[in-house]
Parts: structure tokens; sequence; C-alpha cells
């Protein structure tokens, strides 16, 4: 679950949970601690999360402590969000290729021959079992005569 943020008029943000105003080092802070928040806008419930997440990596790098290079802030800038979306997708791409490529592979002729063998010889075990099982059950029975 999110920790909620409040975002009012005077751009003073206000944690729900502890009840006090938080600066964007204590949000840095807190996402750093692994939560995950969500910040609205007091006025309107506008979700301005990621504006309020930009500012944090802003005032991180005003403090020397940015951890994306000046490439990689090039790039978000030239791409925007379709950096991200076209990540995702060349993602998606590549499991919609790789999950029938695998399953073809699995149950290709040489897996296919593999999956018979394993069959048979399951079939054979069953089969050693039940005769077994059917010898202890004549021998039992054999003991009880005498």
């Amino acid at each position: 679950m999110n920790r909620l943020i409040k975002r009012y008029e005077n751009r003073k943000l206000y944690d729900t949970e502890t009840r006090k105003y938080v600066s964007l080092e204590g949000i840095a802070v807190l996402i750093r601690e692994g939560v995950d928040i969500r910040v609205i806008d007091n006025t309107n419930d506008a979700d301005i999360t990621t504006q309020i997440l930009t500012q944090v990596i802003f005032e991180e790098g005003k403090r020397g402590r940015n951890p994306l290079s000046q490439e990689m802030l090039h790039e978000v800038i030239r791409w925007g969000n379709n950096v991200l979306d076209d990540g995702l997708q060349q993602v998606r791409r590549g499991l919609d290729q790789l999950i029938p490529a695998s399953l073809s592979d699995i149950f290709s002729g040489t897996h296919q021959a593999e999956i018979s063998r394993l069959k048979d010889r399951i079939a054979s075990l069953e089969s050693v079992i039940v005769k077994l099982g059917e010898q202890l059950a004549a021998d039992d029975n054999s003991g009880k005569d005498k």
C-alpha cells in the first residue's frame, strides 16, 4: 500500500500517516527505506506523484547525489515517457516471442521423443509395481494357508 502524501496550496507536503509535514528530502528518505508513496494535490485530488518524484531527483542532483548519469538524463528528456513505454513494449514483445518458441522447443520432435521414452519407462515401472504388489499379496495368502 502506498503512503499518502498531500500537497496543500502553500506547496507544503503532509504525510497523512505520521500527521506531519515532510520535505522533499524526507520523501527521499522514505523511498530509500522502501516506502512507496502517492502524492495528491489536496485541492483537486490530482495524482502528482510523478512531479514530486521528479522534484526529489532534482533536489538530489543539487546536493550532488543524483544516481542518474548525464547521458541517462539527456535521454529521459529527449524521449520523455516514450523511453519507458518503448522499453516495456520491447520486453513484452520479447516474452511474446520467447514463450511460444520455448514451448515449441519443448514439444518439438527431439523433446517429444524424450517425453515418449519417459512415458514408456513410467508405464513399465507402474507394471513392475503392480506385479510386485500381486506377488506380495500372493505370498501373504500362501503363508496364511500353512
